[in-house]
């Protein structure tokens, strides 16, 4: 009789390697094996074995976005990568820093807190995310308006190819590519050109003040305007963000504003989020000049928050759409330019699905906007849902963010609508060259098959 797959990576890496599946599931697709590495030759060994064999191989970090992309055409091996998470070197006066992927974000933080200085990446829930993870969805999070992407701060890459080798791109300095930037092709890949094993940051020093203020609306139009206005002033926050009164909710009944009445008792209002840091005085000023700012736009209350506060208050804010994930049926991103999100925003809010409209968290500076609908019944009739009607939600919101110059990707859905689209949307005039990428770098197409844009 032939063995399991488990038992022949254990034969092939260890027996300690191999993990008990337990209830891990990728689209409801159950994964025959699980290992977690604890040395480089096992991963390369395991590549190369894999491409042999012609075995999918899934690299895994903390697991929060382990359902993002289509549905895999195969889920044979998920590789765990949580055993490699020592910071490798760390230069305070460079302001540089070379972490293992496996390294949560929040640890990596804590590690550079004492040199003063930290990573400027964002993502929810920053101690299950890994860096390795981060790099490979792309990431951002409330400052993305100022910080950019994860890729702006990257400046060098270890990649395990499937042929089981290891090659670097860029380096420890800040200015050292020649060629081509590999960096920026691997970041955002989904995984599927190559294992990313450690990443080169730059760095920022901490700031000494952090600020926030919360701005009540009659309605999200109204606050998504004035955080435009907000934005191109000169009390400009280095984020900015506005929700619906079914997203803000959840903060109002946390213990977090528990002692803070921002007037979320009308099922219209929305809240403008602010977040502010910098030197002190400064950072005190525009505070006071953005709140009369956003009086004089039509709040009905302003609050404010000041020091360690206001960062975990952005740390619940950066966390609040996995929340909403969970009771939502639909969950669409979308990307237009930013001057075009109230328009966007107005138009995708009146698209109704099951009867219900979405609930929204809008950043008007960064452009991206998220959209939530309800699940409604229990969870039987979630899974059961009729496809037909998500499917042409999808296309409508699809068309809309299209006609501002934008684009859609499908965050969550039922798998039975998953199974129908591509949830990164329409190919691109460039997905033959992708492909070619694809091909080059991973002849057999055993890294995350099939989950990303096109199939690759």
């Amino acid at each position: 009789m032939e063995s399991s797959l488990g038992d022949r990576l254990a034969s092939l890496l260890g027996g300690s390697v191999v993990l008990p599946i337990d209830d891990l599931e990728i689209d409801e697709l159950i994964p025959q094996a699980i290992v977690r590495p604890t040395e480089r030759i096992q991963i390369s060994e395991l590549l190369l074995w894999a491409s042999s064999e012609h075995v999918s191989v899934l690299p895994k970090g903390g697991g929060t976005r382990l359902n993002l992309g289509n549905v895999p055409r195969k889920a044979d091996v998920v590789l765990d990568l949580g055993a490699f998470d020592r910071l490798i070197d760390y230069q305070p006066a460079d302001m540089t820093a070379t972490v293992e992927a496996g390294m949560t974000l929040a640890t990596l933080q804590d590690r550079l807190a004492p040199g003063g200085e930290f990573a400027p990446l964002e993502s929810a829930q920053p101690r299950r995310s890994t860096i390795g993870g981060i790099l490979s969805v792309g990431a951002g999070g409330p400052l993305s308006y100022t910080y950019g992407l994860p890729r702006e701060w990257l400046i060098g890459l270890s990649i395990l190819g499937t042929n089981g080798i290891s090659t670097k791109s860029g380096g420890k300095v800040v200015k050292n590519v020649t060629g081509y930037d590999l960096n920026k092709l691997y970041t955002g890949s989904m995984g599927t050109l190559g294992v990313i094993l450690e990443a080169s940051f730059k760095l920022l020093p901490i700031d000494p003040q952090n600020g926030m203020l919360f701005a009540s609306f009659p309605s999200l139009s109204n606050s998504v305007t004035a955080s435009r206005k907000l934005i191109h002033s000169g009390s400009a926050p280095a984020g900015c963000l506005s929700a619906t009164s079914g997203v803000t909710r959840r903060l109002q009944d946390s213990t977090l504003a528990a002692s803070q009445d921002l007037g979320l008792g009308e099922p219209e209002t929305a809240l403008l989020f602010a977040f502010y840091s910098g030197r002190s005085q400064a950072t005190r000023r525009r505070l006071e000049e953005a709140a009369a700012m956003l009086i004089a736009e039509g709040a009905t209350a302003v609050q404010r928050i000041e020091g360690p506060a206001a960062k975990s208050t952005l740390r619940w804010i950066t966390d609040v759409p996995t929340q909403v994930n969970e009771d939502s049926a639909l969950v669409i991103k979308i990307s237009v330019p930013s001057n075009s999100t109230p328009r966007t925003s107005a138009e995708c809010g009146d698209v109704a699905l099951f009867g219900e409209k979405p609930e929204q968290i809008a950043d008007p500076g960064f452009g991206s906007i998220r959209l939530f609908w309800p699940k409604y019944g229990d969870i039987q009739s979630f899974h059961s849902m009729e496809p037909q009607p998500i499917i042409d939600t999808i296309q409508n919101v699809r068309e809309t963010a299209q006609s501002y110059g934008g684009s859609a990707v499908v965050e969550q859905c039922p798998i039975t609508v998953k199974s129908q689209i591509d949830v990164w949307g329409d190919y691109p005039d460039s997905l033959a060259i992708m492909q070619n990428i694809k091909y080059r770098f991973d002849p057999n197409s055993i890294l995350n098959p099939g989950r990303f844009l096109g199939g690759i």
